[in-house]
């Protein structure tokens, strides 16, 4: 990882740094920040679309605590390959590193999207969702349904992501963008069209959620061809660092391999505290709500995760301090909008709307949002401090700190559900500590953090 991170830097380069007196503003930051916060923006606005939509059909809260349960399945063997996005963008200098990943690529999504879909197989789901998940009975049906829908949501997602790193290394950010609103549009169709057509709302939404990275995956791929990005790269500069890239499957899967631990390890994680939820006294009503609660936390809490991006491009040109304002500042505002649709009357309208007329669900995640309404911050602090961590070459604290907050979350959840607290409510408090304790953790293991942050 670190010889990687020093690529990067030989790659980008060190001319362009700028002296303090010559500082970029935090205007042009936000102009960088907001394109490439865009698509993490629309693919998490598909979640509450899928639950409004769901709302506002029969058998409201099954559908959504099934889809609740499975989505965070699919994710969880989705999270190997999360990283392929990164993989792409740096192996993309070379023809033959570009080929290695593909075939990764290939072989990796495929056998992901097989065990996805041997998992929905009835025989196979029903066998030890109950005992290992904590499943409820009357919910595993429909688990296993919609698991089956998604099979390919693995392959699909390594597919998009190969093609989305191809882009932005060639110059085409707004493709990714663009692509990302098909999906969302694709979504939006179908969802609606289902709703006409009155289709179980279990089964509606896994349509939806695998045939919208199916467009996004498509429409990359067109735009990857169409904008010149499949082209073997014409020259190959700075030979020296380029010679220490994976050329080989064996080289990638050396290379990949720590990226892909860390998002096992969160994702694993909130795949088991779903099977906490379910050991609760309300499972059934607290997965649902914590389900869509969580869904709505994630609209807004994504829309600041690019700030790392932005901390990585800029470190060196920007002071620590000023892109620490930043990352607060759209932490801040993200939060505040969060808080108040939790505490304002306004909010509770949004919700209710959002939800549809269940006002034991409205009440189940109302207090879900207010406790979660640090979470955008704490989201936009956590992805600051990785990315100056990133670009010290200190990728081993990250993967640290992403072990104890998940520990944290589970231990947290597991004692609140044990002691009688409702189970979205116990996600929620689980959650946040667990937030807390890594950037904590991040704050800690980076070296002199204070003393640079008044520079």
């Amino acid at each position: 990882m670190k010889s990687w991170l020093r690529l990067r830097k030989s790659l980008n380069g060190n001319s362009s740094q700028t002296s303090a007196g010559s500082e970029i503003p935090i205007a042009q930051l936000w102009r960088e920040f907001l394109p490439l916060s865009l698509s993490d923006v629309t693919m998490a606005c598909g979640d509450p679309l899928i639950t409004t939509t769901l709302a506002h059909l029969p058998d409201a809260r099954n559908s959504l605590a099934s889809v609740g349960i499975a989505k965070a399945l699919a994710v969880f063997f989705e999270s190997p390959i999360m990283m392929i996005l990164h993989a792409s963008n740096v192996l993309a200098p070379t023809q033959a590193s570009r080929k290695a990943l593909w075939q990764f690529v290939l072989l990796s999504g495929g056998g992901l999207s097989l065990l996805l879909t041997l998992l929905g197989l009835p025989i196979v789901f029903e066998g030890w969702a109950d005992r290992i998940l904590g499943v409820p009975r009357e919910l595993s049906p429909l688990v296993g349904q919609v698991l089956l829908l998604m099979g390919v949501w693995p392959f699909a997602i390594a597919w998009r992501r190969y093609f989305q790193g191809l882009l932005i290394h060639t110059g085409h950010p707004r493709a990714v963008a663009q692509a990302s609103l098909l999906r969302l549009g694709a979504v939006g169709l179908i969802l609606m069209t289902g709703f006409i057509l009155r289709l179980p709302g279990a089964i509606l939404a896994g349509l939806a959620l695998i045939m919208g990275v199916l467009v996004e995956a498509i429409a990359v791929t067109v735009a990857a061809r169409q904008r010149g990005a499949l082209k073997p790269p014409s020259h190959e500069s700075l030979a020296q660092p380029i010679a220490t890239l994976p050329t080989t499957l064996p080289q990638v899967w050396k290379f990949y391999y720590p990226l892909a631990n860390s998002m096992l390890v969160v994702w694993g994680g909130r795949a088991l505290l779903i099977s906490i939820i379910a050991r609760a006294e309300d499972a059934s009503l607290a997965i649902a709500s914590w389900s869509a609660g969580w869904g709505l936390v994630l609209a807004i809490a994504n829309s600041t995760r690019m700030v790392q991006q932005v901390i990585i491009k800029y470190r060196g040109k920007v002071s620590d301090r000023r892109l620490l304002i930043f990352a607060l500042t759209v932490g801040g505002i993200s939060s505040s909008l969060l808080l108040l649709m939790s505490i304002t009357g306004i909010g509770d309208q949004m919700i209710q709307s959002f939800i549809g007329s269940d006002r034991a669900l409205v009440d189940r995640i109302k207090p879900v949002l207010l406790i979660c309404s640090g979470i955008p911050l704490l989201v936009a602090l956590q992805n600051a401090t990785q990315g100056f961590l990133v670009g010290e070459g200190r990728t081993g604290t990250l993967y640290l700190a992403t072990w104890i907050g998940t520990g944290g979350l589970l231990a947290v959840a597991t004692i609140a559900v044990q002691s009688g607290m409702s189970g979205a409510m116990a996600a929620a408090i689980a959650m946040v500590v667990a937030m807390l304790v890594e950037v904590f953790c991040l704050l800690l293991k980076r070296k002199g953090f204070g003393t640079k942050l008044l520079r």
